[in-house]
């Protein structure tokens, strides 16, 4: 993405009241303000690459570690931006063996070995129920898409210099969530960072290099640290296409049409 850009008014307004307002802070996060020209650089390229990625498919290959087991699974997925995510796992003989829907507002699981099918809310318990990393749809899939977990209230910004490392780290606040990024200056990619909830660490990632995917640069891999319960997914992806048109209906999922599989609503469940 080009650096060249004139920043529109709008980015101008938004810069300006985000330097009006309170300075958000996180513990044990310190350093002295960014230059302003560093500031408008970084909230410019993050407001690029907003408009820049809007939906991704592909291939990875991901590795679970939980509970003191590690599982690695292949797996094909597509999503969109807002929460929007299909998953199809398959074993290494190509046979698959789970494949999960979620348009941001309902979640549905359907696992054809176990002659199951699992449904409901698209909360962040049930996509740790069926899918291992209990998280928000709309966080996951903005995780995929290389942008921060929370979309940026530019009213509720910080920009800071971090002593002693090559990086610049934006703190950021909304709707009792917090978020910590570090970009590297020469790039202004999004390296790694924290995500806050109730005051209290709740993810950590981290995006590996990155490679031009249509003019975008686009991380090849993506780790992410579940603090809680210790839980980490690395993802190493494969084949990816950018913005491709994606068909209706991908994002959910009816019930298969056989009689003998178990029909689960986890919303009413201890577990599935």
């Amino acid at each position: 993405m080009s650096r060249r850009l004139t920043p529109s008014i709008g980015l101008f307004l938004l810069v300006s009241l985000a330097a009006g307002c309170a300075v958000p802070t996180l513990p044990g996060i310190e350093g002295p303000p960014a230059p302003p020209a560093v500031r408008t650089a970084l909230l410019r390229a993050l407001a690029e690459r907003e408009a820049a990625v809007r939906s991704l498919r592909g291939t990875a290959t991901v590795t679970v570690s939980a509970l003191g087991q590690r599982r690695r699974f292949r797996e094909a997925f597509a999503l969109e931006a807002g929460g929007r995510l299909r998953l199809e796992q398959y074993e290494w003989t190509g046979l698959p063996t789970m494949v999960l829907a979620t348009d941001g507002e309902l979640v549905a699981v359907h696992l054809p070995f176990a002659r199951q099918f699992l449904r409901g809310r698209a909360t962040p318990e049930n996509l740790g129920r069926l899918a291992g990393l209990p998280v928000a749809p709309t966080t996951l899939t903005r995780l995929l898409l290389g942008l921060p977990p929370l979309p940026l209230d530019p009213g509720r910004v910080a920009v800071l210099e971090t002593p002693g490392a090559a990086t610049v780290t934006l703190i950021s606040q909304g709707d009792g969530a917090a978020q910590a990024l570090r970009f590297t200056p020469e790039t202004l990619l999004l390296q790694e960072g924290e995500l806050h909830e109730g005051g209290r660490p709740l993810l950590r990632f981290r995006f590996g290099p990155a490679e031009p995917l249509n003019g975008v640069p686009v991380a090849r891999t993506l780790t992410l640290w579940h603090l809680p319960d210790g839980a980490e997914v690395a993802v190493v992806f494969q084949t990816l296409e950018l913005n491709t048109p994606l068909p209706a209906g991908l994002f959910s999922l009816a019930p298969p049409n056989d009689a003998g599989v178990s029909i689960v609503d986890v919303d009413r469940s201890d577990r599935p």
